[in-house]
């Protein structure tokens, strides 16, 4: 039976594949990760891209066609509040109609369910980075940083900081995927392939473990 865990754009894509072999998932869990673009070649790869395939995908689950289904899209910034509220709000305008219902939990650093009791498995959402904060898929590689990397990214930091902001088109959301392409080209061996932050990062970090318990619960 097929599983759909739906991005928002082929980095991301490229990444999840890699956390999956990385931690000796892809055969457990057999996830067919895709972009907008995979369902629909004329879709955007954008979080609303995703956001619109929700009631297509929902249907592949009342046909029998998929079993579990899962999306992950970024928190993102923005100048207004509760950012979190606003994307799960846009996710429930989709899904309650077709009778999926947010579950109530106590936890929201494990991911978000939308459930419906004419199917097994509820729709897993996770809004990188932590369910939490804003950000995106930088940001959680920059959270789940090992200890012994610290030091380094500080001065990474440091030095972007010293550059001033004026030549990013919106410094807010440039910030972290500056750091973290300068701290990933700044290596033994330099790189600006993401998956490679996997050797960097700590596993044992709760934002790690979460996210890794998010993808086991949902597509298990």
């Amino acid at each position: 039976m097929i599983k759909h865990l739906i991005v928002e754009a082929e980095s991301d894509k490229s990444f999840i594949q890699a956390f999956l072999r990385h931690e000796k998932l892809n055969l457990q869990l057999n996830i067919d990760v895709a972009t907008p673009q995979d369902f629909e070649s004329t879709a955007y790869t954008t979080k609303q891209a995703v956001f619109q395939q929700l009631p297509r995908l929902a249907k592949l689950l009342e046909t029998g066609q998929v079993s579990h289904i899962g999306i992950l899209v970024d928190m993102d910034f923005t100048d207004k509040t509760d950012i979190k509220s606003q994307n799960l709000q846009q996710i429930s305008e989709r899904l309650n109609p077709l009778g999926f219902h947010q579950r109530q939990q106590k936890n929201d650093n494990l991911g978000f369910y939308f459930e419906n009791s004419d199917y097994d498995n509820p729709i897993g959402v996770w809004l990188m980075p932590n369910n939490q904060a804003e950000g995106y898929l930088e940001t959680w590689v920059k959270m789940a940083m090992s200890s012994d990397q610290q030091s380094h990214f500080t001065q990474i930091e440091n030095f972007i900081q010293s550059l001033g902001t004026s030549h990013f088109k919106n410094p807010v959301t440039a910030m972290d995927k500056a750091r973290i392409f300068t701290w990933l080209s700044t290596q033994t061996k330099p790189t600006q392939d993401l998956s490679k932050s996997l050797e960097l990062i700590a596993a044992d970090n709760p934002v790690y473990q979460n996210f890794k318990h998010w993808l086991v619960t949902t597509f298990q």
